[in-house]
């Protein structure tokens, strides 16, 4: 048993949250429920509140820089995960992963290279390439046996000597997919064999579906260790994204120093006064929370099945192995993604993301955070039952168009 009050709604409203009032805004309604961006709606960890409240009744707000308990901590976290011992030197400080591999692809690549993404994929990654004046190569991922997976014959016939890094999601999102160490291994083959350097970004690797267990790039041996990047942070793990803290682990100390140099370079020299202190909180004192909450997620993902089964059938829920959301398949519903998104907004009063935010091969689906009151989930799907039947008003989108 634990103290967590995982069912209780909090108001985010008015808090300049990008969740609940920049949506609203884009909206126009304020009676919107919001299962849009991937943040919870659950407070954080107790120790963490506790260690912010320190640095406030302190009342001196002052640059800030790292300390060893920022290292120590991600240390003993990353061997708890992997049982590696990762060197201190190895772990590069940076705000954002988003920023990380924005780094990454203007270090590690050419202008008007060719970097792979799998697809459907997160947004900002393919902005990091194409903003970074890179060509993106999509890898489009196949549902079969259950699951979607990575094309590797297809992978073959893309990559090229133009071809110089690849960008990937363990967990993806939006899929949900958890890589296992067959797949890591064999994308790791096909990176050395290519010349390819691998980012991951692993941010939601604390957050897994019952039973399944995550397979990091740390753990990968042989010549893919000169090549990786790995990036992660604790802000999903302990819904802290607004701290802005994230790190990256570089065993190639060549690589090291140009991530390095280039951070330098924009001037990124201080963390947020609030971020070491919650690295520290977060990676030694709330391991309990974190499985109270993945257990919480876990029972939301089932309740969600179930009820979408009895009274939502054209909606077809993907497997999800990690992360704290659900994609979503409706192309059975026949309907064009403009429509949908409509009947959600202005005749079930939900927002969802829809598809087409992570790219075409996102078209004929939703993505929902499952993260927040089991009662505001049952809230928000009493109202697409009760809306349900108003599909049917919009015209048919023929398959292929969808």
């Amino acid at each position: 048993m634990n103290n967590y009050n995982f069912d209780q709604i909090i108001d985010r409203r008015n808090t300049n949250c990008a969740k609940w009032d920049t949506l609203a805004k884009i909206h126009h309604r304020n009676d919107l429920i919001h299962l849009g961006v991937a943040d919870m709606d659950f407070k954080s960890p107790q120790a963490i509140l506790d260690a912010f409240s320190r640095v406030v009744d302190h009342g001196v707000f002052g640059y800030s820089d790292l300390n060893d308990a920022f290292y120590t901590s991600i240390q003993k976290w990353l061997k708890k995960k992997t049982a590696l011992n990762i060197p201190r030197e190895w772990i590069v400080f940076c705000p954002r992963i988003n920023i990380a591999a924005g780094i990454c692809v203007e270090s590690f690549t050419k202008p008007g290279s060719k970097v792979i993404l799998n697809s459907p994929a997160y947004s900002p990654l393919r902005n990091a390439i194409t903003k970074n004046n890179r060509i993106v190569i999509e890898n489009r991922l196949v549902f079969k046996e259950g699951r979607f997976q990575m094309d590797f014959d297809y992978l073959e016939s893309i990559v090229d000597e133009d071809t110089e890094l690849f960008l990937f999601v363990n967990p993806d999102n939006p899929s949900g997919r958890v890589w296992s160490k067959a797949e890591m291994e064999q994308l790791a083959d096909f990176c050395v064999r290519h010349n390819l350097f691998l980012f991951v970004d692993e941010i939601h690797s604390d957050l897994l579906a019952e039973g399944i267990k995550h397979n990091s790039v740390l753990s990968l041996s042989g010549e893919i260790k000169d090549r990786y990047i790995y990036a992660g942070s604790l802000t999903k793990t302990f819904n802290i994204p607004g701290v802005i803290v994230s790190y990256m682990v570089i065993p190639n100390e060549k690589l090291r120093a140009k991530v390095r140099n280039e951070i330098d370079r924009i001037g990124m020299h201080n963390p947020n006064i609030f971020s070491v202190v919650a690295v520290e909180a977060g990676y030694n004192d709330c391991e309990d929370w974190l499985r109270a909450v993945t257990d919480y997620i876990n029972q939301n993902d089932k309740f969600f099945r179930e009820y979408v089964k009895r009274h939502l059938p054209g909606f077809h829920i993907m497997p999800r192995e990690g992360t704290y959301l659900l994609w979503i398949d409706y192309s059975s519903l026949g309907v064009a993604e403009d429509d949908l998104n409509d009947w959600f907004i202005n005749k079930a009063r939900v927002e969802v993301y829809m598809g087409s935010n992570f790219g075409k091969d996102g078209i004929g689906y939703i993505r929902v955070n499952l993260a927040t009151s089991r009662l505001l989930l049952q809230q928000a799907l009493e109202r697409m039952k009760e809306a349900y039947p108003l599909l049917q008003n919009y015209p048919e989108q023929t398959k292929n168009e969808v």
